[in-house]
């Protein structure tokens, strides 16, 4: 029952690391959106840039990520 376990307990850890990686991955790629792209100004005056609005997402998607990793260890 313990090999079970065992493996169990490996393939979790396993698919929690794909899931940080995902999320920094997901994280710096909508912050490299967000700095690199030219958008077009919003239409509203209340809505946010697109820019900022991508930056803020992939701040937060990165730290989730973080918060993960370290969480784990």
């Amino acid at each position: 029952m313990s090999e079970k376990q065992s493996r169990e307990a490996h393939e979790t850890d396993r698919r929690i690391t794909i899931r940080w990686k995902g999320m920094l991955a997901l994280g710096t790629a909508l912050i490299a959106l967000g700095l690199f792209v030219e958008w077009p100004p919003p239409q509203e005056a209340s809505v946010p840039t697109t820019s900022s609005f991508l930056i803020i997402l992939g701040g937060l998607l990165g730290a989730v990520g973080l918060l993960t990793v370290l969480r784990g260890k």
